[in-house]
């Protein structure tokens, strides 16, 4: 049997080039074929087991539905329309419609339901990490159904995963079938659309699954370290780890030992002797925050340097001066960043910290970050900082009326931006307005109607799609757009 269809093939690569692309064309059906009967398989694991189970084992439904989300609809989509579509064509109809373009082009739409999943997906990881921590019973459930064979020795949050990974998926599969489909094919136009819409659907699970990459790399840390150490958090992310030597401070001997650098905390670890894999204790947590790294600390001995912490400093030594190097390197970007963070976190105007009592704003002209005292009110509904306050008067006493009419030409020549837009203001019906950025500086948006003109200051960037998106509404005709 295998003889006589290797024999097929090569007669068909070998005589009809034709046949070959077709083909090929069918073997990629064959693979979304496949790969979907699985993931329904595992769309079914999610739903009809651990849903169903955790359920009936009295976990809260609001629990229920923030770790799986809407994946009973997705569920639902895949198991009753996809999948059934795709079998008849590949298996009953391929000899007269082989195509499958048509039908993800029909179907790709209904993929916008994963842009719920995938939202939501962050917070479903650290809802499993905290009932597991905190709830014995949720924990029992998920472990039993984790041991059956259709688990395939994989954790929940792996099968969780598997909805984030399925869109790209398509889309790669796609991008393989339209490279082999000839350009005057039937199939090629609604290959294209379906690509197109896909193509928006994974940009939003590529992010989900790097994030997942990272929990992944969380929860491998958290075992090394025995479970001792609260680190598996979606806000937590692993900067650097290695080998590094502890200098003591009583006799100057070297001793191994291992370095965690994360986006809020250095682990000083000791490694511990286990039969299966390396494992580690923490001796020192040091927060990054009021951290410094001080190089040179041992004239006398290579590759030597210091993380200095609020309560406790460690004098190091790396193995060779490349190591050395970049274990200074990115603790001082990652500090400088820190550093960065905590500035945007204090107001503009005073420069004092943000807290409970002291609310944060936002400047609507400049987004600069200003508390409610340093602030200015732009018409009575808008909150700016000082300075684009005083930006928006110097606009104003330009000049008004018949002055700016006599000085301005709105005309395309002068313009870096213009032409016609329904202006609604508050309260009041739609006009038509001439809209129009002037080419002088300052960058001003004019609004002209019936002899009257509107000004405006533009802070941003020209960017005409921004723009014109923008202008759905104004408070007034005298406007500063963000």
């Amino acid at each position: 049997h295998g003889e006589t269809n290797t024999d097929v093939i090569f007669w068909c690569f070998s005589v009809s080039p034709q046949c070959s692309e077709a083909q090929k064309l069918l073997n990629i059906a064959k693979e979304l074929l496949q790969t979907e009967e699985a993931y329904v398989k595992r769309l079914n694991l999610l739903d009809q087991v651990f849903c169903t189970k955790l359920t009936e084992a009295g976990i809260p439904q609001d629990v229920i539905t923030g770790i799986f989300s809407n994946i009973s609809s997705i569920y639902c989509f895949h198991d009753k329309f996809l999948l059934p579509e795709l079998k008849t064509r590949i298996t009953d109809e391929w000899e007269n419609k082989p195509r499958i373009g048509d039908i993800l082009q029909k179907l790709a739409p209904f993929m916008k339901m994963y842009g719920e999943y995938v939202k939501n997906f962050d917070r479903a990881m650290d809802l499993v990490n905290t009932w597991t921590q905190r709830s014995s019973q949720f924990k029992s459930v998920v472990q039993n159904i984790q041991k059956q064979d259709v688990c395939g020795n994989l954790t929940l949050q792996h099968h969780m995963l598997e909805p984030v990974q399925r869109i790209p998926r398509y889309e790669l599969l796609l991008k393989d079938y339209l490279k082999k489909l000839p350009d005057d094919a039937l199939d090629r136009k609604d290959a294209e659309k379906a690509l197109e819409l896909i193509s928006t659907a994974a940009n939003h699970s590529n992010a989900a699954i790097r994030k997942m990459e990272k929990m992944h790399k969380l929860l491998e840390v958290y075992e090394r370290l025995g479970g001792e150490e609260d680190i598996v958090n979606p806000a937590n992310e692993l900067i650097k780890e290695g080998h590094i030597k502890k200098m003591s401070a009583k006799n100057g001997t070297a001793q191994d030992r291992y370095l965690y650098l994360f986006n809020n905390m250095v682990l000083y670890c000791v490694p511990k002797l286990r039969l299966m894999g390396q494992k580690f204790s923490v001796r020192e947590r040091i927060d990054i925050a009021g951290m410094a790294v001080q190089e040179n600390v041992k004239q006398n001995l290579p590759h030597t340097f210091a993380i200095i912490g609020k309560r406790r400093s460690l004098e190091l030594q790396a193995r060779t001066a490349e190591e050395k190097e970049d274990w200074i390197q990115v603790n001082s970007t990652h500090l400088n960043s820190k550093k960065k963070e905590k500035e945007k976190q204090t107001c503009k105007g005073c420069s004092e910290s943000f807290n409970f009592t002291k609310r944060k704003h936002h400047c609507k002209s400049c987004g600069a970050a200003i508390c409610a005292k340093c602030s200015k009110m732009d018409n009575k509904t808008s909150r700016v900082c000082p300075e684009c306050f005083e930006a928006s008067l110097s606009i104003e006493n330009l000049g008004t009326g018949e002055q700016r009419r006599k000085t301005v030409s709105l005309t395309a020549e002068n313009c870096l931006l213009c032409g016609h837009l329904q202006v609604q203001e508050k309260g009041k019906s739609w006009m038509k307005m001439w809209v129009a950025v002037t080419k002088a500086e300052p960058l001003v948006l004019y609004l002209q109607s019936s002899g009257q003109v509107g000004v405006g200051y533009i802070q941003h960037a020209l960017n005409p799609k921004k723009i014109f998106d923008e202008l759905f509404f104004f408070p007034s005709l005298e406007i500063i757009l963000l």
